[in-house]
């Protein structure tokens, strides 16, 4: 049990709360932290002072968790810090759980039943130590529709006439992307963020959604682009007098890079890894990125392994 010191602690950082919600959230967080198994209702109430009706009413409450947990770190974190996100699947069966469905599992390296959360944090580099901000459930995306892929095959080739240029900048943000980029405005109001802002996802927001829908946030994002995917360097040469201006130079060769590009080179065993740093373009994304390259070679197999990360 806690002691009468840390309590105090919890109640100066905590001032949103009422008394009775406070001691319900310390109780629940002992009987989590205590439990083993699956933390479910039941094993709460079993492992607290509350009984089943008390847990269920508590969280049937509407608690601000962002400024709860910010409230609690907020005097640990140091000045620089970045944010970061992830999606966690959980298997679950039955039919009666709210939003539950068909997800991705990276363990399983396949598509579970079960649900599936997003999760952001506050990261300190230096430490290497993850802060969790709050926690959202994600749904299901809904399936294509027939109807409509059979009118796009019978529509006719080529772009329409009379259609104008499109900036690849002003999108409509849809699925996971409008997601990232309202909780992204949300946590820019509630915490204080630094001057350098940086956000950190998966590969998954390598593309020009994803980017679009961190930039207009107000952040910087940091991710991670496909092994083959096509970067060109800018274009240094002579401009032609007439017509539009050349904006993509050569094809970026990941595992031909030049020594210029090279940062840092690091060799454990049988395995060689270089890091190369450059700016480049990419048709796909309306701005240029700045790419870490980094190169992971076998001395004895000769096999090489690329992974781009880009900011």
């Amino acid at each position: 049990m806690l002691n009468n010191r840390t309590r105090d602690m919890i109640t100066k950082k905590i001032e949103s709360l009422d008394k009775t919600t406070l001691r319900q959230l310390i109780s629940s967080v002992i009987a989590i932290l205590s439990m083993t198994g699956r933390v479910t209702m039941l094993s709460i109430s079993r492992w607290s002072s509350m009984s089943y009706k008390t847990v269920g009413r508590f969280l049937d409450k509407r608690l601000d968790w962002l400024k709860l947990n910010y409230s609690m770190i907020k005097d640990d974190i140091e000045e620089e810090f970045i944010i970061g996100a992830d999606e966690c699947t959980v298997s679950k069966t039955g039919y009666l759980t709210h939003n539950i469905g068909y997800f991705y599992s990276g363990l399983q390296n396949r598509a579970i039943k079960g649900v599936q959360f997003l999760v952001f944090s506050i990261i300190n580099p230096k430490e290497r130590r993850s802060y969790p901000l709050f926690v959202r459930q994600l749904k299901q995306q809904k399936a294509k529709d027939e109807t409509k892929s059979k009118k796009r095959k019978n529509k006719k080739r080529g772009r329409p006439k009379g259609s104008k240029n499109r900036s690849k900048e002003d999108i409509n943000l849809t699925g996971i992307f409008r997601v990232i980029n309202w909780y992204l405005k949300r946590i820019a109001k509630e915490v204080k963020l630094p001057k350098n802002r940086y956000f950190v996802y998966d590969g998954m927001m390598g593309c020009n959604a994803g980017v679009v829908s961190v930039t207009k946030a107000g952040f910087h994002l940091i991710s991670k682009l496909k092994s083959n995917s096509t970067l060109y360097f800018k274009f240094e040469g002579e401009q032609k007098s007439r017509g539009r201006k050349r904006k993509y130079g050569e094809v970026i060769d990941f595992c031909n890079m030049e020594d210029r590009y090279l940062k840092e080179t690091i060799q454990e065993g049988d395995i060689e890894t270089k890091i190369y740093q450059f700016e480049a373009l990419s048709k796909s994304i309306y701005c240029a990125i700045n790419v870490v390259l980094i190169v992971s070679k076998n001395l004895k197999t000769d096999k090489t392994s690329v992974t781009p990360l880009f900011c």
